[in-house]
């Protein structure tokens, strides 16, 4: 496992399985848990906070390895589509939190 980590890291792995196994797949069923797991946190503020201690690595990682393995297609278009999918995600993200913390 630390070996795919790696590997997806350094952009070695093909974009189809960074991107719907690990980046779609990978975070939805993150988030799955994450949120049954918060139902216990009585605190909304401790919820956002272990939420984003949680799920933020993994994005990171996710996203980055999308971007260093977006070429790794017969089809180059597939990668630029990769790659702007993860940049609205994270323009995306960053507008949520700045709502969460108004």
């Amino acid at each position: 496992m630390l070996l795919f980590i790696k590997s997806a890291w350094t952009g070695k792995e093909k974009l189809s399985l960074v991107f719907w196994g690990y980046y779609i797949s990978g975070q939805l069923g993150l988030a799955l848990l994450i949120g049954a797991f918060l139902v216990f946190i009585p605190s909304e503020t401790a919820q956002i906070i272990a939420a984003v201690l949680l799920f933020l690595p993994y994005v990171i990682w996710a996203s980055w390895s999308v971007w260093a393995c977006a070429y790794n297609v017969e089809q180059k278009y597939w990668g630029h589509a990769a790659r702007v999918v993860v940049v609205i995600s994270v323009m995306s993200a960053i507008r949520n939190l700045i709502v969460i913390l108004e």
